[in-house]
C-alpha cells in the first residue's frame, strides 16, 4: 500500500493540498496544511491493508485528511500546540505599537457599526427590515438558520444574506473615501 500511497501523493498533491486547505479553513484555520498532509499519511501508512487499489488509497487518505482537521485528539492538534508553546514570547512589548493596533481595530469595528447603522436606518421595506432584525439582533447569520426561522428555502435565505452583506460591504467602502 505504502508504493501507490506514494504514487498517489505525489501525483495528486494539488488536490490534497486544496482539500486540506477547505477543511483547515472550515473547521480550524490554525492547523498548518503540509502538518494535516504529513500526518494523514503516515496515518495511512498504519492500515494494515496491502491494497494496490487507487481509488481505496485515495479514500484511506481523504479520509484520514479529514480525521487529521475534524477531531481534536489527533496528532495534527498536538504539532500545532508543541509549534505555539516553542514561539519565544518578548519579554518586553512596545505599547506604542500595541495601543496603534487597538485603535486601528476599534476604527475597523467602528466603521463596521456605522455601516450596520446606515444600512438599518435605510431600510423601508418590511421584509428587509425582518430579515435585517433576524440577522443581527437575533444572529441568525446562517442560511439554515435563516430558512428555518422565516420557514424559507435555504436557497432564499441565502441570497437575503448576501444582500444584506453585499450592501454593508458597499457602504463600508464609500464612508472610508
Amino acid at each position: 500500500m505504502k508504493a501507490t500511497l506514494d504514487r498517489y501523493i505525489s501525483s495528486h498533491y494539488e488536490e490534497l493540498y486544496r482539500y486540506t486547505r477547505y477543511f483547515c479553513s472550515k473547521y480550524n484555520p490554525k492547523l498548518t496544511i503540509d502538518t494535516v498532509i504529513s500526518n494523514a499519511y503516515l496515518h495511512c501508512l498504519e492500515i494494515n491493508d496491502n491494497t494496490e487499489d487507487v481509488g481505496k488509497v485515495k479514500s484511506y487518505i481523504l479520509n484520514s485528511i479529514k480525521r487529521q482537521v475534524i477531531w481534536k485528539n489527533v496528532n495534527s492538534y498536538k504539532d500545532e500546540r508543541i509549534i505555539a508553546s516553542e514561539i519565544a514570547v518578548p519579554e518586553r512589548f512596545d505599547d506604542g505599537e500595541d495601543l496603534n493596533y487597538k485603535i486601528a481595530i476599534e476604527q475597523q469595528y467602528q466603521g463596521w457599526k456605522s455601516a450596520v447603522d446606515i444600512y438599518r436606518d435605510g431600510l423601508t421595506d418590511n421584509v428587509k427590515i425582518a430579515v435585517a432584525k433576524a440577522y443581527f439582533d437575533k444572529g441568525l447569520t446562517t442560511a439554515r438558520s435563516m430558512a428555518q426561522y422565516f420557514n424559507i428555502p435555504v436557497t432564499s435565505a441565502h441570497y437575503l444574506i448576501s444582500d444584506i452583506k453585499n450592501t454593508l460591504k458597499s457602504i463600508h467602502h464609500e464612508s472610508k473615501r
